[in-house]
């Protein structure tokens, strides 16, 4: 059993132990009725002890066809993975991680109560740490709104891509349109920077630690691409040339 359970049995306990103390006050003077009412309570909570884990097993196989239903119910088009089926030790009755099929890697932890309604406690990610080349992959979960079974997840693409040391900056398109991320990256970790997203069929810029990142849509219809720095300068660049790849100067 967890610890909240063995205290939860331990304040059960308690509160027999008083009630027993009672009895024996109430009773000191017809001491068969103490001892027969100490035991039912003793053989109850004895019996209640041992019937708890097989109650957990039953209250989590009930809850188990809740959250089938609701998931049913409120996303005919998806299918998800729900786990665990089966109560396991480690698992709070009621509680399951749940993902769309399509997206293995996230999810939601879904609760269902003692009165059978369904919530969302959180979301979850696996956690593995990711190759410099992939870090993008992580927008997929933090891109716009907070994580749910409702959220569409973005398609994202990575056209190119640019390392130097710790700096890692992605050409990618979300949702068709150009946009420009970058980490920071290390054997100790790794951070997002920044993102910055343009215009369907445009061109985006980011202009961080030195560096200037350009990247143009390979369908942008303009000759040419004119980029206002932070210092007030301007920098051009002829678009058919460099459509559809990251730029970087310094």
């Amino acid at each position: 059993m967890s610890p909240g359970e063995n205290i939860y049995f331990l304040l059960i306990a308690i509160v027999i132990m008083a009630v027993i103390i009672c009895i024996f006050f109430i009773f000191r003077k017809r001491r068969k009725w103490a001892i027969a009412l100490t035991s039912v309570l003793v053989i109850g909570y004895i019996g209640y002890y041992i019937y708890y884990p097989f109650l957990k097993v039953k209250t989590h196989a009930e809850r188990y066809e809740q959250v089938m239903d609701y998931l049913a119910k409120n996303y005919p088009n998806k299918q998800f993975t729900i786990i665990p089926k089966h109560y396991e030790e480690g698992y709070r009755v009621g509680n399951f991680t749940v993902n769309d099929v399509v997206s293995p890697t996230m999810g939601v932890t879904l609760r269902v109560s003692d009165k059978g309604q369904v919530t969302q406690d959180g979301t979850w990610q696996k956690n593995e740490y990711p190759s410099q080349q992939e870090l993008w992959r992580e927008l997929e979960f933090f891109y716009g709104e907070t994580y749910s079974l409702d959220k569409e997840i973005p398609k994202i693409t990575k056209q190119d891509e640019w390392e130097d040391g710790e700096l890692t900056a992605f050409a990618l398109t979300i949702n068709e349109m150009p946009a420009i991320a970058i980490y920071n990256y290390s054997s100790g970790g790794y951070g997002f920077l920044e993102l910055q997203e343009g215009e369907r069929e445009g061109y985006v810029s980011i202009e961080i630690d030195g560096y200037v990142f350009i990247y143009i849509d390979e369908s942008y219809p303009g000759e040419t691409v004119t980029i206002q720095l932070k210092n007030g300068d301007e920098y051009s660049l002829n678009a058919d040339e460099y459509k559809g790849q990251l730029i970087v100067e310094k």
